[in-house]
């Protein structure tokens, strides 16, 4: 019988966890620079002390910090690492973007798993992970602008691609000339109608029970997982119930 090596995924606003978010910064640097990737607009420090920054940390028992991601809501005079990343290649972003925001939108950026622990899915339980609480951090939509060889993990967690902007969505030999981004977003982070059934019955788990263990494979390797994702915000809880209450509100009038 496999032993399951143990992986926490703990969540957090960014000012929360000073240290966590200085590790996740010098963490991520690392692998960039493994690709060749020297700058890119996630990669900076203004994040840190975003109180509408979210962020999702893998601590693996012996091995410390190996993966990360962040969810990045899109405020008034706080434009997304999105808008300045695809500026300079379609001024059409802007615009996009400006549409989905009075409906409490988010980026999902900064998705990083280091080389030492490579292959045994930490990309995968991020993903999951993310989409789980935007909800409860107030991202009613989702955009991401991700790397060619990455796009599956967001697909399977609803998001389409975001074909209003680029070739279709798609920006050739971005950042660097082996890798292609794709423009995606998730239009609906409440239902998940683009994610497949198993995901988002995994999701609506997470989401209802923010702090649980389970047992997952998502890569080669046998994980016990420690989901420690629930928000401590009670405003972003509130704004998050209420779009339940409202959204069960609209579906028993159609009903009816």
């Amino acid at each position: 019988m496999d032993t399951a090596e143990r992986i926490t995924l703990k969540a957090f606003q960014a000012p929360e966890e000073p240290e966590l978010c200085t590790e996740f910064l010098q963490e991520h640097r690392k692998v960039l620079e493994d690709f060749g990737i020297s700058h890119v607009s996630t990669n900076n420090e203004i994040w840190m002390h975003d109180p509408y920054t979210f962020v999702i940390v893998a601590l693996h028992e012996s091995l410390g910090m190996v993966g990360g991601i962040r969810l990045k809501l899109d405020q008034p005079g706080s434009p997304l690492p999105m808008a300045e990343a695809i500026r300079k290649l379609d001024p059409k972003v802007d615009a996009v973007l400006e549409e989905l925001q009075p409906k409490g939108n988010g980026e999902v950026c900064g998705l990083w798993n280091a080389h030492r622990y490579n292959g045994n899915g930490i990309p995968v339980l991020l993903s999951q992970a993310v989409t789980a609480i935007a909800v409860p951090a107030g991202a009613k939509t989702m955009v991401c602008f991700v790397a060619h060889y990455t796009q599956k993990h967001p697909a399977r967690n609803g998001f389409v691609v975001l074909d209003k902007v680029g070739d279709h969505g798609s920006f050739p030999s971005y950042p660097i000339p082996r890798i292609n981004a794709i423009a995606m977003v998730n239009p609906d982070t409440m239902l998940l109608a683009h994610a497949n059934a198993e995901h988002r019955h995994l999701l609506y788990s997470l989401r209802l029970r923010p702090e649980q263990t389970r047992t997952e494979k998502p890569g080669g390797l046998l994980l016990e997982v420690n989901y420690q994702i629930r928000l401590l915000s009670n405003v972003q809880d509130l704004y998050a119930y209420q779009q339940i209450e409202a959204d069960r509100t609209e579906a028993v009038a159609r009903a009816v």
